[in-house]
């Protein structure tokens, strides 16, 4: 709202202020003037009293029309109750013209004091409906209960002309010819003129916390009624000025009364009707679609300006004539020149030509219209150009299809990701590498992380979680995700997220997840041929050595221990040659498995060649070292091999070795090893020897022989 708008608003509301002010200035100047009468008889003044009595009726009539027709409005409640307020005041007013002193007899001679009853009486009625008006129900009111408040409005006229009548006796005297007005009559309006003051006043502070002049009209109403029940305690004669003044008053109280209800139920409804009609009209003019109005018959009511353009036709040519006037007759829907009424929205698809000839396509919504009452009034047409949105759609169709088959041509599952609410996409393609139907698969992250091996998840979070905080470019990660039958498929997954939220939180991924399974297993294939012995299955030598280090660093860094066991088949050479090779391979097997059945998970048994073997024994001192290689020596002994042609007992010699901090690596740990083993062969062979802590190549001094054991 603009400056110049409230300044404008400012002005309106302070006029009532200015009118009751103006008027309040009238009565103070009025009663510095002696009091005069301005004709010469009362019968004179009789007309403009007729005159102004009518006025006032007229306009009481004006506002029960008003107030009744008012009735389902926002504010309707308060508009009938202040058309059967003043339907009462205007019957009984028109009671109070025809009792004045020169009107014709109206069931009893007119005489003063009947016209002041009367007079009293409807002033009595405006003041209770004023001061009763703010706690009326504003909602809009039915016609039962417009009618309700009608008859009661006649109600209550009915018993005051009743009253004033046929039972005037009965009623406190206002008049005494020769004497004037009495007390009671003068205490009457000092009651009248303070109890409108005190209505003034709440509809003002009523209307300043609404922000609605209307009830500021009302307050200024309610003043000068006030004002018109002193200038009544004024006169002397029927024919003063005071007394036509506080008539002329009451006239201009009317006529504010008149102007609240009309601006507030009529011209400000149709001010905020055009301006809602306006904001409509910018509205629709400013969208893109074409937009066009049809009555029952099928005529044009209007369009908006994307109508008008893509035609070529102004609307005021458009208004009033049917698409077969305008267009030809292939466009009338009905064979008889009629329209079939619309009675659901309606959409479709058509081909249209427009103003420059080219040929658009429209998807265009029929929507029917109706009245209060349910009547049908036409039709509203809506329709949206997307010739260039079918072409961008088709386009997109086919690189989504291309995109399709080059994803299944590479054996890629496709993913969408929306990050914040878990949502994900999963292509058909995604869901067959785990021997899913797509279908199978509910479009959440819950389910990929069901699928995912628990030992994975670190693999995944190293590459992941970076990657959503915005610290690496993509993601990717190698990992297993389960099948429907239950094994594990390796897959490479590969994405990136492709939007953000101003905060720079990730809102979409998207991904391919590639079955690597093949390529793992010739990984793993590869590595247990580089790493491993293929007779025995055992670790091979370059593998044994890597461990072998590796547990000499954690012996340096931990002060623990670890022993290395160097095992020789006793003679088994005589094996291969006196059964054959095969049977020497089958020697070498049941040595393996047997050995192994007897290590520890964290033991380390490899073939080093030949007939040589190595074990290592994390976490063990010399003591366990040396017992676990006699009980080695035992099994082997107790346990001999079975070939086809008979057992093949066999011996093994062992040579034992700790693993020393000062170990400058597999070579110095294995240098002592094989002189213990040396010395097992030497000392008869089916034997263990443990190495001294000196150094490879040293001879025994005396005082210090190898430890050993062996046969009894």
């Amino acid at each position: 709202m603009t400056p110049v708008h409230d300044a404008a608003k400012a002005s309106r509301g302070g006029r009532p202020f200015v009118w009751a002010l103006a008027m309040t200035v009238l009565l103070v100047l009025a009663s510095l003037m002696p009091a005069a009468d301005v004709f010469s008889e009362a019968g004179h003044y009789l007309g403009l009293h007729t005159a102004l009595e009518f006025i006032s009726i007229a306009v009481a009539a004006m506002v029960f029309a008003l107030g009744r027709n008012l009735r389902g409005t926002s504010s309707g409640g308060s508009f009938v109750w202040l058309g059967a307020v003043f339907l009462a005041v205007g019957l009984v007013d028109f009671a109070h013209i025809l009792s004045y002193p020169g009107m014709p007899v109206f069931v009893t001679p007119s005489d003063p004091e009947k016209a002041i009853n009367f007079w009293l009486a409807a002033r009595f009625i405006a003041l209770a409906g004023l001061i009763a008006l703010p706690f009326i129900d504003r909602r809009p009111w039915s016609a039962r209960e417009a009618n309700l408040a009608t008859c009661a409005a006649v109600g209550v006229a009915a018993l005051c002309w009743w009253i004033g009548l046929f039972h005037a006796q009965v009623l406190p005297r206002t008049f005494i010819p020769g004497s004037g007005l009495t007390n009671f009559k003068l205490g009457a309006e000092y009651l009248l003129a303070a109890g409108y003051g005190v209505a003034a006043i709440v509809l003002m502070r009523l209307g300043r916390k609404q922000g609605h002049d209307a009830l500021a009209w009302l307050a200024a109403a309610a003043w000068t009624l006030g004002l018109a029940e002193l200038y009544c305690t004024l006169y002397s004669t029927l024919a003063d000025v005071f007394n036509m003044l506080g008539h002329l008053s009451k006239v201009a109280a009317s006529i504010m009364i008149y102007r609240a209800v009309f601006v507030s139920g009529v011209r400000r409804p149709q001010v905020q009707l055009a301006r809602e009609q306006a904001l409509l009209r910018a509205l629709i003019d400013s969208v893109p679609d074409l937009i066009a109005f049809k009555d029952v018959r099928g005529a044009y009511l209007g369009c908006n300006k994307a109508f008008s353009a893509c035609y070529g036709i102004d609307e005021s040519a458009l208004r009033g004539r049917t698409d077969r006037e305008l267009f030809g007759a292939g466009m009338q829907a009905g064979a008889d020149g009629t329209r079939p009424a619309l009675e659901a929205p309606e959409r479709h698809e058509e081909w249209v030509e427009g103003k420059d000839g080219a040929m658009h396509l429209l998807e265009t919504l029929r929507i029917p219209f109706r009245g209060r009452d349910g009547e049908h009034l036409g039709e509203i047409g809506i329709s949206r150009d997307f010739t260039e949105r079918r072409r961008i759609h088709e386009q997109l169709a086919e690189s989504e299809r291309r995109l399709a088959m080059a994803l299944d041509g590479a054996a890629l599952g496709l993913w969408d990701w929306h990050v914040p609410t878990g949502k994900v996409v999963y292509s058909a393609h995604w869901a067959r590498i785990l021997g899913y139907a797509v279908d199978e698969l509910a479009p959440d992250i819950k389910v990929w992380e069901a699928l995912v091996h628990p030992d994975d998840w670190r693999y995944i979070r190293s590459s992941l979680e970076p990657h959503l905080r915005g610290e690496t470019d993509a993601y990717s990660a190698e990992y297993r995700l389960q099948h429907k039958d239950g094994h594990w498929v390796w897959v490479l997954d590969a994405g990136r997220v492709l939007e953000r939220d101003e905060a720079d939180a990730p809102l979409r991924a998207v991904g391919v997840t590639q079955d690597i399974s093949q390529r793992k297993a010739m990984e793993e294939s590869l590595l247990q041929l580089a790493t491993s012995d293929p007779l025995t299955g055992l670790w091979n030598r370059r593998h044994f050595t890597e461990m072998v280090n590796g547990e000499l660093g954690r012996v340096r860094r931990h002060h623990s221990e670890a022993a290395l066991l160097l095992m020789d088949l006793d003679h088994f050479k005589r094996v291969n040659d006196t059964r054959g090779h095969a049977a020497g391979d089958e020697v070498l097997r049941h040595f393996s498995a047997l050995i192994g059945s007897r290590l520890r998970d964290g033991d380390i048994f490899a073939r080093l060649g030949g007939e040589e073997f190595a074990i290592l024994l994390p976490c063990v001192d010399a003591v366990g070292a040396m017992r676990a290689a006699d009980r080695f020596r035992r099994m082997i002994v107790d346990n001999p091999a079975s070939v086809q042609s008979g057992p093949v007992p066999f011996s093994v010699s062992i040579g034992v070795s700790m693993l020393l901090a000062d170990d400058e690596g597999f070579d110095s740990v294995f240098a002592r090893a094989d002189e213990a083993l040396y010395a097992a062969k030497n000392g008869g062979r089916n034997r263990a020897v443990l190495a001294s802590a000196k150094s490879a190549g040293s001879a025994p001094e005396s005082g210090e022989p190898a430890v050993t054991s062996g046969p009894a």
